[in-house]
């Protein structure tokens, strides 16, 4: 896998609440790369905030003015790349939004022609999106592989789109993506995942560019047979929806599994619960934006908004619940976040121990007549600096335990306004007041 150490990198960073603040709408500077768990580029590590923005390509061509207006703002809300499709079209639902790299019929036998000048624009967006906004590119190369269906003719768009929009702009991209949800979208079967592993090793051959397979979901042990062993440097894969389990909070907490696995690469959450999201949407910002909270304390090194607006389009970003949320969460937390080791809030790794229902280490879940408490208290750590970051507090409220001398203060994850701040000896306890569902603690830990 392509990586670099961070060793020196992490000697450079400042803690939350100081200049790497104010940093966060920095302008990108050079290529991307996976150190450990983190994205990396010339200006250090940073915690990659993605959207989806599927007719990006459709929208370059046919309607300039809607794309800078939303690449602009997204840039402003402090996302630094965006997603998007390079071919669709084979399902009816993206009729008028067709991005046709050759000409194909649709399910339904409709005939769709190519774009004479699709590998210009496709270039333009990359250019467009960096030069102006500082948002890089996430390229999915086969959304609706169904377009290209032989083999032979796959390995050609990937070449063309290595030598055509690919090289020279390296530094505009932060990833390339073979397929997305591959087994429905023309890569079925133990045949499919042969075909988009020898892809990522053909693109990975390459260029520097990182790489990643698919989400693969309707295969028996579809991570494992995508991802291990792979030339693959990211694994995208898209976690549950279901808000059902853990009072609406198991799509928070799905991606924690995969945070570190071993034999496989660093996974992305690449395309959540959102607004308008298919099969279950989310509305509350509170869970959206500690999604992305819990992903990065997870070890996982980006996550991607996904709602209606940034597939369809028939909604505005503007309009679009919690994303104007996310600039604040990324001043609180260390850009190097991934790399620092996590712990899931119990026993001596986690600094500040958690009650439910009067007992120690047990969440509300474990403690059937709490009334207080949290679902999970994650966090990670970096030497003396640690970050907390408990879910689905009850309306008891929370009570720590601090397992040796600590400061630190309490933080609205909404706005980032600090609620509270404490310093405690080992064995003394605070209680956080219920004020909101999820709370982001940043701290550390006092010398002896």
């Amino acid at each position: 896998m392509k990586a670099v150490t961070l060793l020196l990198l992490a000697l450079m960073i400042c803690p939350p609440g100081s200049a790497f603040a104010e940093t966060i709408f920095r302008k990108p500077a050079g290529p991307v790369r996976v150190g450990d768990h983190a994205l990396v580029d010339d200006n250090g590590p940073f915690l990659g905030l993605g959207v989806s923005y599927f007719t990006a390509l459709w929208r370059c061509k046919n309607d300039r003015a809607r794309l800078e207006k939303d690449l602009s703002f997204l840039s402003e809300q402090g996302f630094n790349y965006f997603r998007m499709l390079s071919m669709v079209g084979y399902n009816p639902a993206w009729e008028g939004l067709e991005i046709a790299p050759v000409a194909f019929s649709n399910k339904e036998d409709k005939r769709v022609q190519p774009w004479a000048d699709y590998w210009e624009q496709f270039g333009a967006l990359i250019d467009l999106a960096f030069d102006k906004y500082n948002l890089r590119t996430h390229i999915t190369i086969f959304a609706d592989a169904q377009l290209v269906p032989g083999k032979t003719q796959r390995i050609e768009h990937m070449r063309k789109l290595l030598d055509d929009v690919v090289r020279g702009r390296e530094g505009k991209i932060i990833l390339l993506e073979v397929a997305n949800e591959a087994w429905q979208n023309g890569f079925p079967g133990e045949q499919g995942i042969s075909d988009l592993r020898e892809f990522a090793s053909y693109l990975n051959a390459r260029t520097d560019v990182p790489m990643a397979i698919t989400s693969n979901h309707n295969v028996e042990n579809g991570f494992e047979k995508t991802y291990a062993g792979s030339d693959a440097d990211l694994a995208t894969w898209h976690f549950s929806r279901d808000r059902r389990a853990s009072e609406g909070w198991e799509p928070v907490l799905d991606c924690w599994d995969l945070g570190m696995k071993p034999g496989s690469p660093p996974v992305i959450s690449n395309e959540p619960i959102g607004p308008g999201a298919s099969v279950a949407s989310e509305r509350e910002p509170i869970r959206l934006v500690m999604a992305a909270a819990f992903a990065y304390v997870a070890k996982l090194p980006a996550y991607v908004f996904h709602s209606e607006a940034g597939v369809f389009g028939k909604t505005s970003f503007e309009g679009t619940i919690a994303i104007d949320k996310f600039g604040a969460l990324l001043r609180l937390l260390p850009p190097d976040l991934p790399n620092w080791k996590r712990n899931d809030g119990k026993g001596s790794d986690a600094p500040l121990r958690v009650f439910a229902g009067g007992k120690i280490d047990r969440y509300w879940s474990e403690v059937n007549t709490a009334q207080d408490g949290c679902l999970m208290n994650a966090g990670s750590r970096n030497g003396d600096r640690f970050i907390c970051i408990p879910i689905a507090i009850k309306p008891g409220g929370l009570q720590v335990e601090a397992q040796t001398a600590v400061r630190f203060t309490v933080h609205d994850p909404l706005s980032g306004k600090e609620l509270k701040s404490a310093t405690l000896e080992a064995g003394e306890r605070f209680r956080l007041a219920p004020s909101t569902d999820a709370l982001i603690i940043v701290g550390r830990v006092e010398p002896k």
